[in-house]
């Protein structure tokens, strides 16, 4: 028979919150009005499980009171489960705050049941979710015992049945008119159900109890459909208060960057651009870009890209959830360095210009390439920086050709007397798309020392086009 291992998570809801410990909190389930998560601070005064809200509110005065939400649940138990897969293959979801591992497929490769717990128990450390957690061998023996708080791995079966026959009817997951059934005939625990043979139970009660009685002992397979991760990177967090200052963000935001560390450190690979998404208290949002011409992985350097972009934020309203998400990623390269290029500084380009961008923005900086037109104003032309063009490298220079260091961006009339240093130089170019140069240019000296970059059209009129450095 398989070992299975079924963890059930109590309070994924409140668990994923990001408030103050100080403040209580409790979610309802409304159609019920019955409080069905807790924090401590709630429970210190006072409040407990299965409370209505009215008597709760009159127990703890300050207290936070948030709507039960099955999809955030969902959403936190496929977070979890991503995770997990790190470190063991066969994940199954029972929603909406259940999973189950088939750890009989993984022993081997752990060398053991302790071990592989242990693998399992490092990586649920990481997260901020309560749990409780039992062994099997049936999902549904797993899931009832983890769900009474059993919190024990074992692989002994006379040790799991005997933890399996010390629960309630109403611990399984029995209707409670099966319950009320079974009770009348004097079967009031789990080891009284089993007590009776499958035909006996086929011949008083209907074929959901046998189907549940078989899937509990193991007798019957149990259908499971087991969980491949996502490609893509999307986590989200909601805010128990209001942000104003956008510094403020910065913990919840490590939060999610951590995420997000662990997502690319097991792919090997790095993200290049990393979108946030502010959701204010207006309903709109606010899309924070950031991006990282190197590549990048360590939560630490994200942040640091996100509080220069922080900088020029201007919010209409308050932020009461974050979301990130990867819109570029690629496979983590080799860093290569050279031994005997001395000292170098502690940013390379690609992470200066990084943090240039995220500073500046990135329309702000540009490259600039070489062309193969000899026209001065357009054999220089902007392009997106620390970018090579195929071309760029191919073009012939003529480094004995003298040109100016600033050049103007309209040549201007020559309104000083100069003294001609060096020239002509014929340009005779552009006929081909209608803006055809006829110019002789020479290099020139003033009177105060300033070197020019002057020239003379066919009608003998004079121009400044560039100042030599």
């Amino acid at each position: 028979m398989s070992l299975w291992i079924y963890l059930h998570f109590p309070s994924l809801q409140l668990d994923a919150l990001y408030c103050e410990p100080s403040q209580g909190v409790i979610i309802v389930e409304g159609r019920r009005n019955e409080i069905v998560q807790l924090n401590q601070e709630a429970q210190a005064n006072g409040v407990k499980r299965g409370m209505g809200l009215a008597t709760a509110a009159s127990l703890c005065g300050n207290l936070q009171v948030l709507q039960y939400d099955a999809c955030c649940e969902s959403d936190k138990l496929k977070e979890i489960a991503h995770g997990l897969y790190t470190v063991t293959s066969d994940i199954s979801f029972f929603e909406p705050n259940g999973l189950l591992l088939h750890a009989s497929n993984m022993l081997t490769l752990y060398d053991g049941l302790e071990n592989y717990w242990r693998s399992i128990t490092d990586q649920l450390d990481k997260l901020p979710f309560n749990y409780t957690y039992s062994s099997g061998y049936s999902p549904f023996a797993a899931k009832m015992l983890a769900q009474k708080g059993v919190n024990q791995i074992l692989d002994s079966k006379q040790e799991l049945s005997v933890k399996i026959n010390q629960c309630q009817l109403s611990e399984t997951e029995l209707t409670t008119k099966q319950v009320s059934q079974l009770t009348r005939v004097g079967v009031n625990t789990v080891k009284d159900l089993l007590s009776i043979s499958m035909a006996d139970i086929a011949k008083r009660f209907d074929s959901d109890l046998v189907n549940y009685t078989g899937r509990l002992t193991g007798e019957f397979h149990h259908t499971i459909n087991f969980y491949h991760p996502p490609e893509r990177f999307n986590r989200y967090l909601d805010l128990l208060f209001d942000v104003v200052n956008l510094s403020f963000l910065e913990k919840p935001l490590l939060k999610l960057l951590a995420q997000l560390e662990d997502f690319l450190r097991v792919r090997d690979q790095y993200a290049h651009e990393l979108s946030l998404l502010l959701q204010l208290r207006n309903n709109q949002s606010c899309e924070v870009s950031a991006t990282s011409a190197a590549g990048e992985y360590r939560q630490e350097i994200w942040l640091k890209l996100f509080q220069l972009k922080f900088e020029s934020v201007r919010l209409s309203d308050p932020v009461v959830r974050l979301s990130l998400s990867v819109k570029r990623v690629a496979a983590k390269q080799g860093d290569m360095a050279d031994l005997f290029r001395g000292k170098q500084g502690k940013l390379s380009p690609l992470e200066l210009l990084s943090l240039l961008q995220a500073k500046l923005g990135e329309q702000n900086i540009q490259g600039v390439r070489i062309t193969e037109d000899p026209r001065p104003h357009i054999s220089s032309q902007y392009c997106q920086p620390m970018v090579e063009t195929p071309d760029s490298t191919t073009i012939p220079i003529d480094k004995n050709l003298l040109r100016p260091s600033i050049l103007l961006p309209f040549p201007k009339p020559l309104r000083e007397r100069i003294s001609i240093i060096q020239g002509p130089e014929r340009l005779s170019t552009g006929w081909w798309d209608g803006q055809a140069i006829i110019r002789d240019y020479f290099i020139a000296r003033t009177e105060n020392g300033r070197w020019l970059w002057v020239f003379r059209t066919p009608e003998q009129k004079w121009f400044l086009h560039g100042v030599f450095s």
